[in-house]
């Protein structure tokens, strides 16, 4: 039900954009920048390089406006968009790809005012989190930051990275396997 309010929101927007409304274009940009920021850090790995990337995206998003179909799913195509652009990106310029002090995968545990001994434990819990999803292989690591960080159907990230719906499925278990054994090899489930 979240997941049919949100695309008829998106929708919405995208029929706003279509008739030259900026300030629905604007509700896209900020809904959707930082996150697909963040996925073409995956492919290009510099900060500076995947907002380059993400901003080309929306600019052609604006400039052919009139071409968007509100009916379709604009999180695929926006994912879709930036991995194509980012490929390319690097095919043409082939730029050395360098680490930024960037947590790309960071976890983020929603929480509006939690006590004090919760942020600890929050924080702690995050954390660890974090240090396990970084063991998870990058392509599982992919995959489950853009199912849990994303919150993208296992259908859009197949179709944003090619590949079938049940190679997601299998990997988003697999990641979520390697992370309970993490846990519970160290303990920190207690």
């Amino acid at each position: 039900m979240i997941y049919t309010l949100k695309k008829h929101i998106d929708e919405e927007i995208v029929h706003e954009i279509v008739s030259g409304d900026q300030g629905a274009f604007k509700k896209l940009f900020q809904k959707y920048y930082k996150r697909l920021c963040q996925f073409a850090f995956l492919f290009v790995r510099s900060k500076e390089l995947s907002e380059e990337v993400v901003s080309d995206v929306f600019f052609n998003v604006w400039m052919k406006r009139e071409q968007l179909h509100p009916e379709r799913n604009i999180r695929s195509f926006l994912y879709t968009s930036v991995r194509n652009q980012a490929i390319n990106y690097c095919l043409r310029e082939n730029p050395i790809h360098s680490m930024d002090n960037i947590d790309v995968y960071k976890l983020e545990i929603a929480t509006m005012y939690p006590p004090f001994d919760d942020m600890i434990d929050n924080k702690l819990f995050s954390e660890r989190l974090q240090q396990s999803f970084n063991t998870l292989p990058e392509r599982c690591r992919m995959i489950a930051r853009m199912h849990f960080n994303d919150q993208l159907q296992s259908s859009e990230i197949a179709e944003i990275l090619q590949i079938s719906n049940s190679t997601v499925k299998t990997q988003i278990t697999i990641a979520i396997q390697k992370i309970k054994d993490i846990f519970d090899k160290y303990g920190w489930n207690k």
